[in-house]
């Protein structure tokens, strides 16, 4: 396994409790995909099972509240969940089976999503139903997102103005969420849900989305906050980043069947559409708690740079044995010029190298031949795509390296998802056009104690001026002209390990 062997990828776990809508826009259907597309485990428990589709609902079926316990205990006694969320519940025997069970099985979350009435007129949820929910499963929730119609149901009252609005929240936190949202409420051009928390009033607002395909919003707006929050997002943050995730359903919907389709569950990973910030963020945001990715390590680190006019016509696969049997645990190809199935063809042998030697394999500038030659990750400019960016085109299993030669340049780049960044040049170096002026041990040491990842220090690095930069704080040291300009490559890199040994036992010798 390469590097220290790689993190142990999680994943959070999110449980939908609703009908069944055969039509695929709504209910758990919904659901499942919604958390399936936020990057969560989800696991069903039905309650209907609905005949409808894009035109209206057609029948309702019941599915017998000792069933429904029977699946909530199946999932529950098992699986688990970091988060759950209730949609259609039907009738008040469902209603206190769910109740009792989501009693006895406490989760961290409950997101309840009052399903009472279909958009068609149909009644999803009986009178007695009504009355269940108020004084059973609303005392458990944390969050509940009923939209306008539904919120004025549960008040009593019609909703006609902002203060309605308000009052309205209030009224429902009395019966025990701790967190109101009224969803979808229209206010013009844009679309705002009303948030209460108890201590703040506040809207969270987006664009309205012109489309007739809006079938399943609010069973998926729910569903992605719960998605949101079984990842360990705060409830305000599930707001928003479940508002973009509808919004960008909505703006990429298409027509199915003949009546008012669903939104697109799968836009945040319609090919070619980075440039909308929405889907961009949605699709980071999706998978960048999963933490299977490679490690970086051991420390201090060796970075040794294969490519350029030192390297060019000699076998890549071969100089990568030599740097890591000299003891380089960091490979980074970096050809300029080269043609895109040449550097993947390359990559993909230095690779098989790398990882044979518990070493990792990143690509230079190239976040595609990252990705096509299964490389450990990528290494960036400042010129070349965000990290945000080259994440969403890598994945979150791979790691991002970020040119930088400031503070505030790379404490950007760890906003923005960098794993490391190297950081020159340190010292003056002919390897490459610097823009600016070596930045020395000082400036090291800024930005070692300003950010949280390592910085791997590049720029006219040798053996003998390694030390105060390990000192300074860099993690490790990036390397081209030095070793692949003397004599014996591989005995140079050794010259640079021995450094890091000595260096290593002085440091523990001083704890």
């Amino acid at each position: 396994m390469p590097g220290e062997g790689r993190e142990r990828m999680t994943v959070g776990k999110a449980l939908t409790i609703a009908g069944s809508d055969c039509g695929g826009g709504a209910g758990i259907q919904a659901d499942l995909k919604t958390f399936a597309a936020l990057g969560v485990y989800g696991s069903s428990v039905i309650t209907s099972i609905t005949a409808q589709n894009t035109r209206g609902v057609q029948d309702v079926g019941e599915v017998s509240p000792a069933l429904v316990g029977k699946q909530l205990d199946s999932v529950l006694e098992d699986i688990g969940a970091d988060a759950v969320k209730t949609g259609m519940l039907y009738d008040a025997g469902i209603i206190e089976v769910v109740a009792a069970r989501l009693s006895s099985h406490r989760v961290p979350y409950l997101v309840v999503d009052p399903v009472m009435v279909a958009s068609s007129g149909a009644r999803l949820l009986t009178p007695e139903g009504e009355v269940a929910l108020r004084d059973k499963l609303l005392p458990l929730a944390d969050i509940i997102t009923p939209n306008e119609q539904e919120a004025s149901v549960l008040w009593g009252r019609p909703i006609e103005t902002d203060r309605d609005v308000w009052a309205a929240a209030q009224a429902l936190r009395d019966l025990g969420p701790d967190f109101v949202i009224i969803t979808g409420i229209r206010r013009g051009r844009r679309c705002v849900d009303a948030c209460w928390d108890g201590t703040e009033f506040y809207l969270v607002e987006g664009p309205f989305i012109d489309t007739p395909h809006t079938h399943g919003t609010g069973c998926t707006f729910s569903a992605a906050l719960t998605a949101c929050l079984a990842r360990g997002a705060s409830a305000r943050q599930a707001v928003t980043m479940a508002k973009d995730y509808v919004l960008a359903g909505l703006r990429y919907a298409y027509r199915v069947g003949h009546g008012t389709g669903p939104l697109n569950h799968l836009a945040p990973f319609y090919p070619g559409n980075l440039d909308d910030p929405v889907i961009l963020t949605t699709r980071v945001k999706a998978f960048e708690d999963w933490t299977d990715k490679p490690v970086l390590g051991p420390w201090p680190l060796l970075n040794v740079i294969i490519g350029g006019p030192l390297c060019r016509g000699k076998d890549y696969a071969e100089l990568t044995r030599i740097a890591v049997e000299g003891g380089a645990r960091l490979i980074q190809l970096r050809e300029k010029d080269w043609d895109t199935c040449r550097m993947v063809a390359v990559a993909r042998e230095m690779r098989e190298v790398c990882h044979a030697y518990g070493a990792l394999l990143v690509v230079n500038d190239r976040a595609d031949v990252a990705a096509a030659a299964g490389a450990d990750g990528v290494h960036i400019g400042q010129k070349d795509l965000t990290p945000r960016m080259a994440r969403a085109l890598i994945g979150p299993g791979k790691i991002i390296g970020v040119s930088v030669d400031n503070l505030a340049q790379a404490q950007e780049a760890v906003t923005d998802g960098a794993d490391y960044v190297g950081l020159g040049p340190v010292y003056a170096t002919t390897s490459k056009d610097c823009e600016v002026p070596p930045c020395g041990p000082a400036v090291v040491a800024e930005v070692a104690a300003g950010i949280p990842v390592p910085v791997i220090a590049i720029g006219g690095v040798t053996p003998d001026n390694t030390l105060p930069l390990l000192r300074a704080g860099a993690r490790g040291v990036a390397v081209i002209s030095v070793v692949w300009d003397a004599p014996e490559p591989r005995r140079e890199v050794e010259r640079f390990m021995n450094i890091f040994k000595s260096y290593s036992e002085f440091a523990e010798g001083g704890n």
